[in-house]
């Protein structure tokens, strides 16, 4: 799953710079309330979660986060449907966001998608996400474990309904 996202991720930044920006911010937000649903709605892929489901997951994912910067909810979601405990679970999304965040910054420099304001709201966002992952850490450790599902659909949730106004 890690490589086939690692190797779709700039399939997607070649969508990214083709395809209309308004058209990606529907498509996107879009996408991302409806694998909240699907995963709120307590659905988990009935068959065996197989070699050849996790490459397709990971190809979507890949493709998802080229395109919109948001390849987290397919891969999630399969790996929510795992019977994994909730330790395992969270330790494969954080691996599998690691490299997303990889191989993003990769793509958008050989595509020289970035830009000075880019640059500059990553440096000064990195104290803020450094610091509330080490507080979600710290949360889900002490018993953060037991809301952490839910807590993930929240904010999914209010990141699909917020990545484009137009749609509400």
């Amino acid at each position: 799953m890690f490589l086939s996202m690692m190797i779709a991720i700039p399939v997607g930044t070649i969508f990214l710079i083709s395809i209309n920006e308004q058209f990606i911010k529907i498509i996107m937000s879009i996408l991302v309330i409806f694998f909240v649903i699907l995963i709120a709605s307590g659905w988990r892929l009935k068959s065996t979660i197989t070699k050849f489901v996790l490459i397709i997951g990971g190809l979507i994912s890949g493709i998802m986060q080229g395109v919109t910067g948001m390849g987290g909810p397919p891969f999630a979601t399969i790996l929510l449907s795992k019977d994994d405990s909730d330790d395992v679970t969270r330790g494969n999304i954080l691996i599998m966001s690691t490299g997303i965040v990889i191989s993003s910054v990769i793509s958008m420099y050989y595509f020289n998608l970035f830009t000075k304001e880019i640059l500059l709201i990553g440096i000064t966002a990195s104290p803020f996400y450094i610091f509330t992952s080490f507080v979600g850490s710290r949360f889900y450790n002490l018993s953060g474990n037991k809301y952490f599902r839910n807590i993930s659909l929240i904010i999914l949730g209010l990141i699909g309904m917020h990545s484009n106004k137009c749609i509400y």
